[in-house]
């Protein structure tokens, strides 16, 4: 197993946030699995934080460090500067997720590995329960919006009648090098399977943040 945290210096949402959270990530990770831990980063005090425990950095290109930039492609370039089997586990740990638990981790990896080995799956990635179900929104249309048109087409008007969903969740991610290739831009395909996880705080405000410093 490899771990890989991506931790670029930009941030829209709230400036310079993986610098804020890196500590609540790193600091569950058992000291045995250090050396397994890679950082991409094109922050340098990122850099300095990763070493002070120590961890592997990779130092990310800035063209890979973009708003644009897929995870995908980072994760891509990350895989190519470390040595990992084709079939060896790599467990991708948003910042963003301060309050996820290794205990989390082991059991994710555990069920990524029950069903990479049969060959049932070839990603693994989170999901937790939503709050309101797809059938009920609309796409803006029209003058000022002012009309609607059905994000999902149905003529359904039972809520019990709604098919189950979920919403997705980075706050664990497990693929392989091999199948890497076959996920896309959210690191996901039709074989992944889905780790039921509680509705935790993801941090991509300020707002976020001191929700989550209000729960500790």
């Amino acid at each position: 197993m490899k771990i890989i945290i991506p931790a670029r210096k930009g941030s829209k949402g709230l400036p310079f946030k993986n610098r804020q959270l890196f500590q609540y990530t790193s600091d569950i990770v058992p000291k045995e699995f250090y050396d397994l831990v890679w950082v991409t980063t094109d922050d340098h005090k990122i850099m300095e934080y990763a070493g002070d425990y120590p961890f592997n950095i990779i130092d990310r290109p800035t063209d890979l460090a973009e708003d644009d930039t897929s995870i995908r492609d980072v994760m891509t370039h990350a895989i190519s500067n470390i040595k990992a089997d084709p079939d060896e586990p790599i467990v991708m740990l948003y910042l963003t997720y301060p309050e996820r638990t290794w205990s989390h981790i082991e059991e994710a990896v555990e069920l990524f590995i029950e069903y990479y080995d049969m060959g049932l799956c070839d990603s693994l990635l989170c999901r937790k329960e939503i709050k309101s179900h797809p059938y009920l929104y609309m796409y803006e249309r029209g003058v000022d919006g002012m009309f609607g048109e059905q994000v999902v087409q149905h003529d359904e008007y039972r809520r019990q009648t709604y098919p189950p969903c979920f919403e997705i969740s980075h706050y664990i991610s497990i693929f392989t090098p091999a199948s890497i290739n076959r996920l896309n831009r959210n690191l996901y395909s039709k074989d992944t399977i889905f780790f039921s996880v509680p509705d935790v705080i993801d941090v991509d405000t300020k707002f976020d943040l001191n929700q989550f410093y209000g729960r500790n």
